[in-house]
């Protein structure tokens, strides 16, 4: 077996591989598209991007960058055995935004924890589930140079799980380039609450509902509520399956916006909420204060680490009274929300924090 490199060169001139097979999903996919976007105009260094090439056709142009077509999908038998190692280990590091590190390759690994929303929340997915993510986390936190994650919070809870003695480096999100060139003004067609993010249980959606129906119920307010998410996969929850079904007049799903659309959403709401139990970060408020629609958030832990300091108003998680109540009698913030945004968090701070720490290895 070859010996892995001990540490990155010395040099000026780098040549860093990265992980782009997620580009064109959501989450993490927006997460790894800006980054390597911003990361990529550092013409001191040398990137082969790993990914689908007709999302990497922006990249291509670029005289420092080269990309590796690779279609293998994430967490599969073929990804950790048929992964071009021979192309990365010809580089100086490798960076995933993601824990799942194929094997064979040589080169320090700079790896990423965005959150373990299925060791914290146990009834979104199996004890084989639980038992396979924690193995891809061990082995991550066993072979990488450096742990990145996206909240402080995150980075807590895996140290509380595992106990590892690779370092780890809190680098948030921020708002996505395609956000920051977004033009279109919003269509004032009618008053909504909107509600944004996959239907899993934990996000809340039940809370909200209850919220809903108590307001509009007692006269506190007579919005439509617009969920915004995706139903083309199980849902594992009872509850938003029968809702989705129910044709209440009141509430509208969309299940096939895509970001240009979703951003109007937004910027036409009159709030967007995010009742969620659980997050890694919580990147949908974010987006909505860029574009000037008030927010209401539970109060977990990451969000009060992420907005604390932000126009964004805080509601007792799972009270449906206290939520029903903010929603009632939230007003437009006079913050500029845009200039604490870009203070705070930004992907193209978030790349050069990425750099740095791998230069400096």
């Amino acid at each position: 077996m070859t010996k892995r490199k001990s540490s990155i060169k010395k040099q000026n001139l780098m040549k860093i591989a990265i992980d782009c097979r997620l580009i064109g999903s959501s989450g993490i996919g927006t997460f790894i598209e800006n980054v390597a976007y911003y990361i990529t105009l550092n013409t001191t260094d040398k990137f082969v991007l790993i990914g689908n090439p007709l999302q990497l056709k922006n990249f291509a142009h670029r005289e420092n960058c080269s990309v590796v077509p690779c279609s293998y999908k994430p967490f599969t038998i073929k990804e950790l055995f048929a992964f071009p190692t021979k192309e990365v280990n010809r580089c100086d590091a490798f960076f995933t935004p993601n824990f799942n590190i194929p094997f064979g390759i040589h080169v320090p690994i700079y790896s990423m924890v965005h959150d373990i929303v299925f060791l914290d929340i146990t009834e979104i997915n199996s004890w084989m589930g639980r038992l396979i993510r924690s193995m891809f986390i061990r082995r991550a936190l066993k072979i990488s140079k450096a742990i990145f994650t996206v909240s402080n919070f995150t980075r807590g809870r895996i140290l509380d799980y595992f106990h590892p003695s690779v370092p780890i480096h809190v680098i948030y999100n921020g708002v996505s380039k395609e956000l920051l060139q977004y033009k279109s003004q919003p269509e004032k067609t009618e008053s909504y609450i909107m509600f944004l993010g996959n239907l899993k249980k934990h996000k809340g959606i039940q809370t909200l509902i209850k919220a809903y129906n108590k307001g509009r119920d007692e006269g506190l307010f007579n919005d439509r509520l617009y969920i915004v998410g995706r139903l083309n996969f199980r849902v594992n929850d009872p509850f938003i399956e029968k809702l989705s079904h129910d044709n209440n007049p009141n509430i509208r799903f969309i299940t096939d916006a895509d970001n240009a659309e979703v951003y109007r959403l937004i910027a036409s709401a009159r709030m967007l909420v995010s009742p969620s139990f659980y997050e890694g970060f919580g990147l949908t408020p974010l987006e909505a204060l860029y574009l000037g629609t008030p927010v209401i958030v539970s109060d977990i832990p990451a969000h009060q680490e992420i907005y604390r300091d932000s126009p964004a108003v805080f509601f007792h998680t799972g009270n449906a009274d206290d939520l029903a109540d903010k929603i009632s009698k939230i007003k437009k913030h006079n913050i500029d929300a845009k200039k604490w945004i870009s203070d705070h968090y930004s992907y193209e701070k978030t790349a050069a924090s990425i750099i740095k720490i791998i230069k400096s290895n």
